[in-house]
């Protein structure tokens, strides 16, 4: 058995709703030489206060609260800095987890030391016991190390993660404008690989407030490609072949918004739509692909 101590680290804004209840399934984890780190964005409810009573019945947890509200980027970055584990997994205030997530997880990065960052499936629910399972059956859970996976969009989202340290360390400092799960699965393509555990190890809240979901802004994907695809390419191990497919990316997006919809990079999406698009899973692919292929080279697109 790996007994390998385990930084699981949340972050915290408001949150006292939900958070009693996934301090609960954390705490419950079989794998249990666990670091469970907490920092609290200056919170204006009660969310600190619940995270201390938790903490004075298990030495695992350590609460910290932040003076002013960072941000959860930067709360992110800094608590990510206080973790002291081999593997870190990062757990969202409002989740479920179920109880052998971790033991899962660390079984799986640990077939092989270039695997740097291993995910499971999540499942939506607004009431627990109702949850969204159909879409799971459409997706292509990711393995592998071909970062043109991530140009367009991210689907591996940090709750579902464990990393190894040496991820982190290569991660840090994460960039203002892109989200750190995003930039996390980048960096892993570029140093190591990728691999899917295809369970359900988290049930994932979905309400009003929470980072994925209804709070999420809405940006035009032209946008989001402009803005984040310049940052992704700035990963020193990135191979030049990967920098110029996103450099042709960025080319053919530039002519947004002043056009409304562009043809060559329809024909260029469509070109290489098992790669761009390759968590996209369908009975019909190609038919998939042509679908998201023509959506994707609209400037009305949102992503």
């Amino acid at each position: 058995m790996n007994n390998s101590l385990v930084s699981i680290v949340m972050c915290t804004y408001n949150g006292s709703r939900f958070v009693a209840e996934q301090i609960d399934s954390i705490c419950r984890q079989t794998h249990t030489n666990l670091q469970i780190i907490i920092v609290d964005d200056a919170s204006a409810d009660t969310t600190y206060e619940i995270v201390k009573q938790y903490a004075a019945k298990d030495e695992r947890i350590s609460p910290y609260r932040n003076e002013n509200n960072l941000g959860f980027n930067l709360n992110f970055n800094k608590a990510c800095q206080l973790a002291k584990g081999d593997f870190i997994a990062i757990a969202d205030q409002d989740d479920i987890w179920e109880p052998s997530k971790v033991e899962t997880l660390l079984a799986k990065i640990n077939e092989d030391p270039e695997i740097l960052l291993v995910h499971c499936i999540s499942a939506r629910f607004e009431k627990f016991g109702e949850f969204h399972l159909k879409s799971h059956k459409l997706v292509n859970y990711s393995a592998g190390k071909d970062v043109r996976n991530f140009f367009l969009s991210n689907f591996i989202s940090g709750h579902n993660m464990l990393i190894r340290r040496s991820l982190l360390e290569k991660s840090f400092p994460f960039p203002p404008n892109v989200y750190y799960d995003w930039w996390l699965a980048a960096v892993a393509c570029c140093h190591g690989r990728i691999e899917p555990v295809s369970q359900i190890l988290v049930w994932h809240r979905m309400h009003d407030s929470n980072v994925t979901g209804a709070a999420k802004p809405k940006l035009h994907l032209y946008k989001q490609v402009m803005a984040i695809l310049p940052q992704l390419m700035t990963i020193k191990e990135m191979g030049q072949a990967e920098k110029d497919f996103a450099g042709q990316l960025l080319q053919y997006y530039s002519v947004f918004p002043a056009k409304r919809f562009s043809w060559s990079l329809f024909l260029f999406l469509f070109k290489h739509a098992k790669i761009i698009f390759a968590q996209k899973k369908r009975a019909f692919p190609w038919f998939s692909y042509f679908k998201h292929s023509w959506k994707a080279a609209k400037a009305s697109t949102f992503a």
